[in-house]
């Protein structure tokens, strides 16, 4: 009897149920669309509502694939060999209007070394502003409130006259109509990512942008404040690499991003690129809930893999790792592991994996006591071989 209570108790985190759905690649949000045919862009993207990203991967929760499951349960992207950062100096060009931008600046041959060298992340207008005089030499920071920063009128359908008007004098954008910051920089792809998916991140631009890497057009982006992906392994090479990005400082979205706020165009947050696995965890989310005495905890986990090989992947599993984090802390101690359903993946599709656990008595997070826990999952072959942390 003694022995079965410490059996009992060992169990008192144990998965409850385990689901997996087939599907294609998970559809596309409106306004999205994936083209490899497309080689140039049309040039009005940034102002056409009825488009929101070309070749961008669809939004998903914020996690990094990690060489082992000691670097993941640090969580931060530092800690693993899968991503590397593309912060620091940047070539830059700034231009006042879209027609005076420099417009084959992407080609690699293009010769930028008489331009300026600007810092990512960062706003273009903040970095131009001269500590000696104050003077300007990348447009204004410009602050209001609800408006937006070239003139509208308050009548229906007036939207669609775009973001570039004949703007009062004593508006900025009279002179600035609409500033295009031109961006480039180059990069290595490490040796050990051979054989795997490759992506660029943007965590945040302001507030459109195209995007080319090898002098070949990726896609574009709109939405500044959510992270734009791009899976580029179609376009890198071994050795040095070169991206180029054109950033629009108004677009329609600025309809949308008008708030009590500076407006500070720019690539804000960090680039990076990293890498995943072919078969690979492509969304994880995670749903904590607590019973009606907030007592014992559930932990619901849909993930959805995705399989970018020609070839069925069978019998993948994936294996979770739950820890709890020392208060004020990230030292953790694994609570407890358990096992997803076995799934088979059709070739380039996507399968979701839902698996429920149930926690004993969690430790509940307050403003006084802000307990935190951290999931690894594992995904795992018929071999029994771990493809992706």
């Amino acid at each position: 009897m003694k022995s079965n209570s410490k059996i009992l108790i060992l169990a008192s985190v144990v998965v409850l149920g385990a689901v997996c759905i087939r599907a294609d690649y998970s559809p596309l949000m409106e306004g999205y669309a994936m083209s490899t045919n497309t080689k140039a862009p049309k040039g009005n993207e940034w102002n056409n509502p009825a488009v929101l990203g070309l070749n961008k991967e669809m939004p998903r929760s914020w996690f990094f694939s990690f060489d082992t499951r000691d670097n993941a349960r640090k969580v931060l992207p530092e800690n693993s060999v899968y991503w590397k950062s593309l912060d620091g100096m940047w070539k830059f060009h700034f231009a006042k209007s879209p027609d005076e931008r420099p417009q084959k600046f992407y080609r690699t041959d293009f010769d930028d070394s008489s331009w300026d060298d600007i810092a990512v992340p960062g706003n273009w207008s903040v970095q131009g502003i001269s500590k000696q005089d104050g003077s300007r030499r990348y447009g204004s920071p410009i602050y209001v409130n609800q408006l937006t920063v070239f003139h509208t009128e308050r009548t229906v359908g007036d939207w669609r006259k775009g973001v570039m008007r004949d703007n009062p004098s004593s508006y900025t954008t009279h002179d600035y109509p609409n500033e295009v910051g031109s961006y480039r920089r180059s990069f290595m792809v490490p040796e050990e990512w051979d054989g795997r998916e490759i992506y660029i991140s943007f965590d945040g631009v302001d507030s459109f942008f195209y995007l080319w890497i090898n002098g070949q057009y990726v896609g574009f982006s709109k939405n500044s404040r959510n992270a734009a992906r791009f899976n580029i392994t179609r376009h890198v090479k071994k050795g040095r690499n070169e991206v180029a990005v054109e950033v629009y400082r108004l677009s329609d979205g600025s309809f949308l991003e008008a708030q009590d706020m500076f407006r500070l165009p720019g690539i804000f947050r960090t680039v990076a690129i990293y890498s995943q696995p072919k078969v690979q965890v492509n969304d994880i989310i995670v749903v904590p809930d607590l019973d009606s005495d907030y007592r014992n905890g559930m932990l619901n986990i849909t993930a959805t893999v995705r399989n970018h090989t020609g070839r069925k992947a069978d019998e993948y599993r994936l294996r979770y790792w739950l820890y709890a984090n020392n208060l004020y802390q990230d030292d953790n101690t694994l609570v407890s592991t358990t096992e997803s359903a076995v799934f088979n993946v059709s070739k380039e599709s996507d399968l979701q994996s839902q698996t429920a656990i149930y926690v004993a008595n969690p430790k509940k997070w307050s403003a006084e006591e802000p307990n935190r826990y951290t999931l690894v999952a594992e995904l795992v072959d018929k071999k029994d071989q771990v493809v992706e942390t």
